[in-house]
């Protein structure tokens, strides 16, 4: 999976399941908007970002975000 496929799935999960704007996932996370919103279009690739969709999220939710990012190889 390439870097911006990954980006793709976490702005929908951001905006789908967390129900988060940009503006409020960066400032949860203490964070720049503008590296939130690279990583997102597939400009950035520190993993530390990743962890920010993870921290917002309850169990129930890391479910499909896990699904969303690792569907092909649980398929498999």
């Amino acid at each position: 999976m390439d870097i911006k496929k990954i980006g793709s799935i976490c702005k929908d999960y951001r905006i789908n399941v967390l129900k988060l704007s940009l503006t409020n996932f960066a400032k949860l996370n203490n964070e720049n908007l503008q590296n939130i919103h690279a990583f997102e279009q597939g400009r950035a690739n520190n993993i530390k970002y990743l962890y920010m969709y993870m921290e917002q999220s309850n169990i129930y939710q890391l479910e499909i975000l896990f699904n969303n990012l690792f569907y092909d190889m649980i398929k498999k």
